[in-house]
């Protein structure tokens, strides 16, 4: 059984790299799985890579780790990990991610800058470098990439984000036809009480159809927080997990489900310093 889920997921790999969308963008940390990854207005460390203008609300510097197990097959796991410093107004964002394994990877590295524009307006910009590695005799391939995200609090308690991957279109210079995806995203979460945020979201891959995603954390007691998430997307249907902040430390795990493939775990370590 675990040979026919690796060979169908090794399978369906290879199909999303003929498709052109090799080098997606992939939201990360464990806190945006758990909510199906409707996390485009989110402020903590992954807002480097999940929308960079969330950055900007961090007030001191941050690490984290992040690691999936896609469908508990070793070779489809991630990697991440990211770093934060605030300069003067300014946050500057490094982060990294490894996808695949020995014979098949992407390597994702951005850099990334954030500031608050007005009193309820952030941006975010990120330049990428993307290595692709393929086996044996195929070789390597490496392309820059942009992105750009924005945050606005129209009221309050109400956050409305918009983040925008690959802004420079770029392509797989090995072979043209395999651009990388163009990914919109666009959302709002609101704040109840200071006991739970709802969040919904829509992202438009240009090389799919649109994928919509709600998701809702709920802290019962403090420093604790659950989290369920639903989207129409065809990597998984739902999922939930849990958070829980010790002094400078915030540890994050979820589980998203795939009906035929089963469960993917996630699980991320964020620092404050």
């Amino acid at each position: 059984m675990n040979r026919i889920k690796t060979c169908c997921c090794l399978l369906l790999c290879g199909v999303m790299t003929q498709r052109g969308t090799g080098n997606d963008n992939y939201p990360l940390g464990a806190r945006s799985a758990g909510v199906a990854t409707a996390s485009v207005t989110y402020t903590d460390i992954w807002a480097s890579a999940n929308n960079q203008a969330g950055l900007a609300h961090l007030e001191n510097a941050a690490a984290a780790v992040y690691f999936e197990n896609r469908w508990n097959v070793r070779q489809l796991s991630t990697h991440a990990g990211a770093v934060a410093l605030p300069v003067k107004s300014t946050i500057i964002g490094l982060n990294y991610r490894y996808f695949g394994y020995s014979k098949y990877n992407e390597t994702k590295i951005g850099l990334a800058v954030a500031k608050k524009l007005w009193e309820k307006l952030y941006l975010g910009v990120q330049m990428d470098y993307f290595h692709t590695g393929f086996p044996d005799d195929y070789g390597t391939f490496h392309v820059l990439s942009g992105e750009i995200g924005l945050l606005y609090h129209p009221v309050e308690n109400l956050t409305v984000g918009v983040h925008m991957f690959n802004v420079t279109q770029s392509k797989q210079k090995a072979n043209p036809d395999e651009a990388i995806p163009v990914i919109m995203r666009f959302g709002a979460s609101y704040a109840i009480l200071e006991k739970a945020v709802v969040s919904v979201e829509t992202e438009k891959n240009s090389q799919q159809k649109a994928v919509f995603k709600a998701g809702l954390e709920f802290m019962p007691v403090s420093k604790l927080c659950l989290r369920y998430g639903m989207s129409n997307g065809l990597m998984y249907r739902y999922a939930f997990g849990v958070g829980y902040s010790w002094k400078h430390c915030t540890f994050d795990i979820a589980f998203n489900h795939h009906k035929l493939l089963g469960y993917s775990p996630h699980v991320s370590i964020i620092a404050h310093f």
